[in-house]
This record gives structure tokens, sequence and C-alpha cells, in this order.
């Protein structure tokens, strides 16, 4: 039975962290047990109450990428139905948290950019940090669910924040700093992770998640008028790309002809309006792309920062194609049909919530990796060709019915 569950550890903590090293669950398996023994020793001596009453005040940790946020939002509903009197709030990065804002089931955001997520610099990381901390422990929080897994977050943010009870995934370094820990399985989906922590501390099993955007009539009409003034009429098939894929992440970004290649061709075969999507950093790229697709295309890259008005022009779209990121996984949730086309990263882990979107994929021995660098400069997206996009889209255009995941 050690043996076994050993083994789960090792491996949950392998797939977590993406590596095909065997050395390095060993070795955090090690550091969590053999740091571990004060705060067990700590534990069973000085009986500390974690039981939360029903005006609790909690404290979910979710500040880092916007498909991270997108793919948790499912959590906050079950949450505040096993809770109904408890005060809700979520610690967002500045991006995301744009993302939850009007969401029904929170009370609260609390803004932080953590600065071994967020590259700050200086003086910055410091005062941005004891700031929060501060805040934190001025808050009193009962309980903190953190989502992604993370050391920094259990003693930078939860025990140093002085919460009483702290609830994330046992696969990770750092687990004995939690006071409830949760099995983390490997082969799971994302979200099925994130409704396996609430589920731990009382909520119901969701059967078919989905992503929950709440758009307002002010965005609505923003979305609106970005139509209006880029001559997009009612009846034209409107189809979005994104070809950016975050900054440094160059082995998830499908090659940039090939969108321009598949611009062109849509607007040949449907007559397609194609709106180039991309955030600050992706401005050239995506001007580029709209550039070689012609007059056809609408570049917004530039021209829309807010993500909730990105979420209404992506509403009105009859589809929305891209690598597996932010965009692609808010499109998904507002409840368009969506295009995948997968890189590095595991699908069947981090594919959009819904039964909406297709997963395009070409299978390679190295996959899953770490997008971190790759000898056969990022192949496993390169072999998706033009046309292999253009015989899935078809259907959707053709038929305007919701695609399965293939």
């Amino acid at each position: 039975m050690l043996f076994v569950d050993l083994k789960r550890r090792t491996d949950a903590i392998a797939y977590k962290l993406r590596t095909r090293s065997r050395i390095v669950p060993i070795l955090a398996l090690f550091v969590n047990a053999i740091c571990g023994i004060p705060f067990r020793l700590y534990k069973f001596v000085v009986k500390t109450k974690t039981k939360l009453c029903g005006s609790a005040n909690i404290l979910l940790i979710r500040a880092d990428r916007i498909g991270d946020m997108i793919l948790t939002t499912p959590v906050f509903e079950p949450l505040r139905e096993r809770y109904p009197n408890a005060h809700i709030t979520c610690m967002a990065s500045s991006l995301s948290s744009q993302l939850i804002d009007g969401n029904p089931y929170i009370d609260a955001v609390m803004i932080y950019d953590p600065p071994w997520f967020d590259r700050q610099k200086g003086q910055k990381r410091l005062r941005s940090w004891l700031k929060t901390v501060r805040l934190i422990r001025a808050e009193k929080f009962d309980m903190a669910i953190d989502f992604r897994g993370n050391i920094f977050n259990f003693f930078l943010l939860m025990f140093l924040g002085g919460i009483p009870r702290r609830v994330s995934f046992d696969a990770a370094l750092g687990s004995f700093l939690l006071t409830d820990p949760v099995p983390f399985v490997a082969g799971k989906h994302e979200t099925d992770y994130f409704l396996d922590l609430v589920k731990a501390v009382g909520c119901k099993e969701v059967n078919e998640p989905k992503g929950l955007i709440v758009l307002s009539e002010e965005e609505n009409r923003c979305a609106e008028t970005f139509f209006r003034s880029n001559n997009i009429a009612d009846d034209d098939v409107v189809i979005a790309v994104h070809p950016g894929a975050g900054e440094k992440r160059i082995y998830k970004r499908w090659p940039e002809e090939r969108y321009c290649e598949l611009g062109k061709a849509l607007v040949q075969k449907y007559g397609a309006k194609i709106i180039v999507t991309g955030s600050k950093a992706e401005i050239d790229l995506a001007s580029r792309v709209a550039g070689a697709i012609g007059e056809n295309a609408v570049l917004a890259a530039g021209k829309i920062y807010h993500l909730k008005h990105l979420a209404a022009v992506l509403k009105r779209c009859a589809a929305c194609i891209g690598t597996s990121t932010g965009p692609t996984h808010l499109a998904a949730a507002v409840g368009i049909p969506t295009v995948v086309l997968c890189g590095p990263e595991a699908p069947r882990r981090w594919h959009p919530l819904g039964s909406n979107h297709i997963l395009i994929e070409k299978e390679m021995a190295c996959r899953p990796c770490r997008e971190e660098s790759c000898p056969y400069d990022g192949r496993c997206l390169k072999l998706i060709s033009t046309e292999c996009v253009l015989d899935v889209i078809e259907p959707l255009l053709s038929i305007g019915t919701k695609a399965d995941v293939v």
C-alpha cells in the first residue's frame, strides 16, 4: 500500500510539473518529507481549529494566466452553494481579474501579480508582496485554496498570511505547509483537479463543467460598436484568429505564414471577415497577418485591451482559430466553435471546456513537453497544414452546428 501511494505521488508530481525526469519527483517527495517534520509535530502538539463556520472568510488564489482563470471559473458556483453566507475573495492577476468582474459567486477581487510568476524587477517585488501580505492578514481569512499548487503561494501568501486552513495539491513541492493536502492523480483535465480541491472542502461534484464569463450590456455595446466601425454586417461570416501565444512562448505558435494562407482561403471561399486578435506585445505579429490577408481582415490587436470586450467581440463570431492560449479558452467559454491547434501541451489536460471545440494535433514521441526548448523547432505545430484546418472548419461554417472534440 505504501509503495502504491509513493508511485501515485511520484507519477502525480511528474505529471503536474510536466517533467519526464524520474529524479525530480523523488527529490520533491524527499524535501516534503524532511521539511514537513516540524510542521507535523506542531500540528500534533497544537490542535488548531480549522472547521469553517457558515459566515467563513475564504480566499481563492488564482493569480496567473488568462486560460487558467477561465478553467477555474466552474468552481465558484459549487463553492457558493456550499457556503452561501461566506465572503469569497478571489486573488487574481491584473489581467485575469478582468474575467471575473461581475461574477455573481465572488464577493471581492484582490489583484496581485506575484513576482515568482510575473517577473518584476527591483524593490517593486518586495513592496508589492509586503502590501499584499498585510492585506491578507488584515482580512483574517479562515481558509485559502490555491489552484496553482505553488510553494511560493503556500508559504509567502497562505502561511505568512496567517490563514489557518490551507488547501491545495499534495503533489506540489511544499505540500507540508498545507492543512488539507488534496490527492493529485495524473491523467485528469485541469478543471477536474480544481473541482477536486473544492470537493475536498464539502462542495458537490460537477459533471459537465463550463467556463463562466458574465458580459454586461456595456461590454456587448462595445462589441457592437467595434463591428459597426469596421463595416462588419450582421450577415457577414466572421472568424477570429489569434496568431500569438504569449511572450517568449515561440513553440506554441503556429507559423505566421499559415495564418496568412488560412485567412486568404477563408476570404476566398466564404467571403469571411477575419478578426485578428492579439495582446499589446503581439501588435506587430497581428498587423503582419492582417496585412497579408487583405482588406477583409480587421485588426483587433492594439484596439481591444479589456478581456471582456474581447469576449463580447468573440461571442459575435462564427468561429475562433488559434493555439492553446487564453483567447481560445475565452472563445469556447462564450460559446462559439473553437478550433485549437495543439502543440507541446497535453490537449486532454488543457483543452477548452464544453463540447464546442475541435482539437487538431499531430502525434510526436516528445509530446507533451514544457515548451522551454525544442530540438525539432516546434515541429508538432508545423505538421498541421493549412488544408487540415480548412477541412475541419468547413462543417462549422457550412452547417453552423457545434463541434465535438476529436
